[in-house]
């Protein structure tokens, strides 16, 4: 909770990520507050009132899971509206004259993207949403120790620049500091 309110607020895509771990985690628990309790929460170190705020927002997140009726797979509906959200800015971005650093990273990564889309079956699935599953799957496989292509990780470096680019530009659309 803590660390996801610092990263909703800071670094959206870093947020996203988080989220996308949380949701695993808690079906890593089976959705057991009690486990979630045991095996999450009492590694905090906190005062009362904040460990109670963090078992409440864990319990939040199980709850909105299973009302979501996503127990096995898929992501919380604000999540998915978080990424829907910076889709519609990555496509603002792209439409407009005054961002060619945004344009120039997309560019770059669209290949990637493309690879993606066709190895993971996503198809209908927004670009940022694809973006956001690679570097994901990328993730779990370097928790795993398992090995990653070099042309893997190339293409994660692109998504990633392009990613960051997206969340510092969120950040100022945010906060209306940005022109179209």
């Amino acid at each position: 909770m803590l660390i996801a309110r610092q990263k909703k607020k800071e670094n959206i895509a870093e947020y996203v990520i988080y989220m996308f771990q949380i949701e695993d985690m808690m079906r890593a628990c089976k959705m057991d507050v009690e486990t979630v309790k045991k095996n999450i929460v009492s590694q905090y170190s906190q005062p009362e009132d904040v460990m109670n705020e963090i078992n409440y927002w864990y319990e939040n997140i199980i709850a909105l899971m299973k009302n979501e009726k996503i127990e096995q797979k898929g992501h919380l509906l604000e999540v998915t509206n978080v990424i829907a959200d910076l889709n519609d800015l990555h496509l603002r971005l792209l439409r407009s004259p005054l961002h060619p650093d945004y344009k120039i990273a997309y560019q770059e990564a669209a290949p990637v993207i493309g690879q993606s889309i066709a190895k993971t079956q996503m198809e209908g699935a927004s670009e940022i949403a694809v973006c956001f599953e690679m570097l994901y799957m990328i993730l779990l496989l370097k928790l795993q120790h398992k090995e990653i292509s070099k042309d893997t990780i190339y293409g994660m470096e692109k998504i990633s620049k392009l990613l960051a680019i997206l969340s510092e530009k969120y950040k100022k659309y945010d906060n209306d500091e940005i022109d179209f």
